[in-house]
């Protein structure tokens, strides 16, 4: 008789790092999934009983992934929920009870069309419906009574200043008291139409500007044209002649305009009106989209081409993950400017020492003051156009607070953010439930960003 006893026993090649839920990237039915380590990376694993096994990365560098964990502050509850727990996160947005933040940026859709074919695009923005005004100010009105003195709202599509009523949409903004009112915009009108900008400059917006870099070819494969480019030059510059605060966004797909970063940077720095720069890695929600979900732009990769690129003007050890999302989500860093020298406030402070959630607890002396001006700047709702996030900034870098001074910082605080969203292949529960972005809905439900653009958007037409 044979001997079928086994003398040895063979090792997984990953280390099993925690159980989460997630959604198949097929039919988008909620499944449980691993987070895995493999050598230097994570990934997360999940099985579809219909769809079979799939299989993509989270993170390039497990070190940063599990360092960030201990930047996870208690959530804020919202003044009012949307909805009631019934089947579990993601099936119950609106806000559900069972949610862990509250809104600290609302997005308000006002159309789905727009005057670019992004292959990028995760709105999907390819129809022609523009929300009417009582409509708008029913979700205001919403976003209102969850918030009571709402933070930030963005306004978006589609590409939202194709709306007849734009002008209008900002002045009802403005009287619902919403502290702070953002256009995010591909800037095709904006190079067009001058008076739209000097129109816009009088509004008290920021603008949340769409801008991938410097090659036209970048533009022909995200954006549909090479000639997009020129567009996004005449657009910066009339948007340079009548000042407005401007963020620029840019989308990092691999092997095309990660290299990009730098130069990005150089030029924000350059030009007072920008106030920051925010990097969004590529998110795959377009199914048209061919792709490797184990070969793509993850967050530290950003962070550490960013540290190269800038020849460590701001180095990895700047970036400070973001603490009211799910501190995986996000990281970033502020840097004060003056006689041209640009520093980076976590030379002079800290800031993990006051951010730490974990080791930090109990912290309440020497500095409670500092731990709350960090905790301002270290949210998502953080803008250049506040005054307080001005006197935060004052408080960390020890400045003498005075009027000047505030007005000073205006055009010399720099902010760099790297925000990674999800997609089908990295959704993960936990990060959807202290998700601090929301999409205002027509019937005055908030959902998630990352659970609208992968579940909830394809639904709702």
């Amino acid at each position: 008789m044979k001997n079928f006893l086994k003398t040895s026993r063979l090792e997984k090649d990953y280390i099993f790092l925690e159980l989460t839920r997630s959604i198949c990237p097929v039919c988008k039915k909620t499944v449980d999934a691993q987070v895995r380590v493999r050598g230097e990376k994570v990934y997360m694993f999940k099985r579809c009983a219909e769809h079979g096994e799939f299989e993509g990365l989270i993170s390039s560098d497990v070190n940063m992934y599990r360092h960030s964990l201990a930047f996870n502050k208690p959530g804020r509850v919202p003044l009012e929920y949307g909805s009631e727990v019934k089947h579990g996160c993601p099936e119950d947005c609106g806000l559900c009870p069972d949610h862990q933040q509250h809104t600290c940026v609302a997005l308000l859709e006002i159309t789905d069309g727009c005057n670019l074919c992004c292959t990028s695009c995760f709105a999907k923005a390819t129809g022609s419906k523009y929300l009417d005004l009582k409509t708008i100010d029913f979700m205001l009105d919403s976003y209102v009574r969850c918030e009571g003195s709402p933070e930030v709202l963005q306004i978006s599509g589609g590409e939202p200043t194709l709306h007849p009523d734009l002008f209008k949409i900002i002045e009802m903004a403005h009287s619902k008291k919403i502290k702070h009112l953002m256009i995010n915009t591909n800037g095709v009108r904006l190079a067009e139409d001058e008076d739209l900008a000097r129109r816009l400059a009088d509004c008290n917006v920021e603008l949340y500007f769409q801008f991938d870099g410097f090659e036209p070819r970048i533009y022909e494969v995200l954006r549909g044209s090479k000639e997009v480019f020129k567009l996004k030059q005449r657009a910066l510059e009339n948007i340079s002649k009548y000042n407005i605060p401007t963020t620029l966004v840019a989308t990092l797909a691999k092997g095309l305009n990660e290299n990009q970063v730098g130069e990005i940077i150089n030029y924000g720095l350059k030009n007072k009106f920008v106030k920051g720069v925010t990097f969004q890695p590529m998110i795959y929600v377009n199914e048209k989209i061919e792709f490797d979900p184990m070969d793509r732009l993850t967050l530290p990769d950003v962070i550490k081409e960013i540290d190269k690129q800038t020849k460590s003007l701001f180095k990895v050890s700047d970036f400070i993950p973001l603490p009211c999302p799910y501190p995986t989500c996000c990281s970033l860093t502020y840097a004060f400017i003056k006689d041209g020298r640009v520093t980076p406030i976590t030379r002079k402070v800290d800031i993990e020492k006051y951010l730490d959630y974990f080791s930090n607890t109990l912290i309440t002396t020497p500095a409670p003051v500092l731990r709350k001006a960090l905790e301002g700047l270290w949210s998502a709702s953080a803008t250049f156009n506040s005054a307080s996030v001005l006197k935060d900034f004052v408080c960390v870098c020890g400045i003498p607070f005075n009027k000047d001074a505030l007005e000073h910082l205006k055009d010399n605080v720099f902010r760099i953010v790297v925000k990674p969203f999800m997609d089908a292949y990295t959704f993960d529960v936990k990060r959807a439930m202290k998700c601090c972005i929301h999409v205002i809905q027509p019937d005055g439900k908030l959902i998630p960003f990352c659970v609208y653009n992968n579940i909830y958007r394809d639904r709702r037409k």
